[in-house]
């Protein structure tokens, strides 16, 4: 039977300007296999546990009756574990006797629940943001979502941008198939045509009008005529092709290649990039017309350090059919890994982790199983540098003293005229810490 989750805490949703303000919380990413995409505010404290007393219940047979105690402090989270047999992780760490600092963005793990501390969880409340089952995720899609649900049934061109890998063409697919358009989805990766061929590529060839041009070719708008044309990589368009786009976009007519006339096309156009168009624009490098043309709208998509509270779904979508499950301790193990190669990375990680795991004869994707395939890569959360070690060390003990310089000092083993001069160079303010 699937997990239940509740959120008992409200939500103080109000600000000053009538916008939600931002309220530091936790999302649940994991529990047992269920993905609710709930979440709860620290307001300043929060507790989690088994029982409907906590303000987080979580149906957890590995997690105690109230099993940890999570504060507002500083800019993170203060972890207390409030005498749990199985005890409470924060980024694969067990968290020690009188408790830690979670910075954002840390993994808390207790019992098979994965929660993930956000800056901001009014997102998650009071959602109204359409569903698109192909857009896996909380939150952190909904202004994707919103803008597929306005325009996907106009005529509107998109421009999406992200790093690659972060679900740009799914984004694009979404909206042909919400678009009710009778024509094709046809797709180009502008960067994967050699700069001679985009031309022909695009607009079509006639036989003969060029080297190796041994057939005719219709062209991708032709071929996406009724339907959607999605240019991929669109910054890494020659200049040549840009002017001819943009007077395609203009005129909606194209020209093949070593051909006199014109044939009308009602295509569709959605673009995306993953380098900064404004920026190229200004260096003259993309033609600033073309790219007003192009983005009637943006969507932005972040990239899977960014919301890896939605790691767990993915992953699960990626195993559907693989015959194994995934441990909540292997998906913490995912969790704290960079993503330099974002979904798309993670797609390829978890199918290969399930080909291990079943060579290793398990049923679940274990920690193991990741590691033979990612090893001692990048780590979202790595070694820190001296001076970050320093820094960490700092706001741990004035955490611990609710910012208290003179107990931090002793603590530290520092005069408190070294410590306020420490305090000075990092940018820490000991004031934060104190209870509110």
């Amino acid at each position: 039977m699937a997990d239940r989750t509740v959120t008992e805490a409200a939500f103080d949703y109000a600000g000053a300007t009538g916008r939600p303000r931002p309220v530091l919380g936790v999302v649940v990413g994991f529990c047992r296999g269920a993905l609710p995409f709930s979440a709860a505010p620290i307001a300043p404290t929060l507790t989690v546990g088994r029982e409907s007393t906590a303000d987080l219940s979580v149906d957890d047979a590995g997690v105690s009756r109230i099993h940890v105690r999570l504060e507002h402090r500083g800019s993170g989270v203060w972890v207390t574990d409030l005498g749990s047999r199985n005890g409470t992780f924060v980024n694969a760490e067990r968290v020690p006797e009188g408790g830690v600092l979670a910075p954002l963005g840390s993994v808390i793990r207790v019992g098979k629940t994965l929660l993930v501390t956000s800056p901001d969880v009014t997102p998650y409340a009071n959602r109204r943001a359409p569903a698109f089952p192909e857009l896996i995720g909380g939150a952190s899609l909904d202004d994707a979502r919103v803008v597929i649900d306005t325009v996907a049934a106009t005529k509107t061109p998109i421009l999406i941008l992200g790093d690659t890998g972060t679900g740009k063409e799914v984004v694009a697919r979404v909206l042909h198939d919400r678009s009710g358009r009778s024509g094709q989805f046809v797709a180009l990766n502008c960067a994967a045509v050699p700069n001679e061929l985009v031309d022909a590529e695009l607009f079509g060839h006639t036989r003969g009008a060029f080297s190796g041009a041994v057939g005719a070719r219709a062209g991708l708008f032709r071929t996406a005529d009724d339907g959607t044309l999605f240019l991929d990589e669109i910054g890494e368009l020659p200049a040549t092709v840009q002017a001819k786009l943009l007077r395609v976009l203009e005129t909606e007519e194209v020209r093949a290649v070593g051909e006199d006339k014109v044939v009308s096309v009602d295509v569709r156009i959605v673009a995306a990039t993953n380098r900064d168009v404004d920026s190229m624009v200004d260096g003259g490098d993309f033609r600033g017309d073309l790219l007003h043309r192009l983005s009637g709208l943006r969507v932005v998509l972040p990239g899977l350090s960014e919301r890896i509270e939605d790691l767990p779904a993915l992953s699960l979508h990626f195993l559907a059919d693989a015959g194994v499950g995934v441990t909540a301790t292997a998906l913490e193990r995912l969790m704290l890994h960079a993503w330099p190669g974002n979904v798309r990375e993670l797609r390829n990680v978890v199918r290969a982790a399930s080909e291990v795991a079943r060579r290793n004869g398990h049923v679940e994707i274990e920690p193991a199983d990741v590691a033979a395939v990612i090893g001692a890569t990048t780590a979202r959360i790595g070694q820190p540098s001296q001076e970050s070690e320093l820094a960490a060390r700092v706001t741990q003990v004035l955490a611990a003293t609710f910012g208290s310089v003179p107990e931090a000092a002793v603590k530290l083993g520092m005069s408190r005229s070294v410590l306020y001069e420490t305090l000075r160079r990092l940018r820490i303010d000991p004031k934060s810490f104190r209870a509110k």
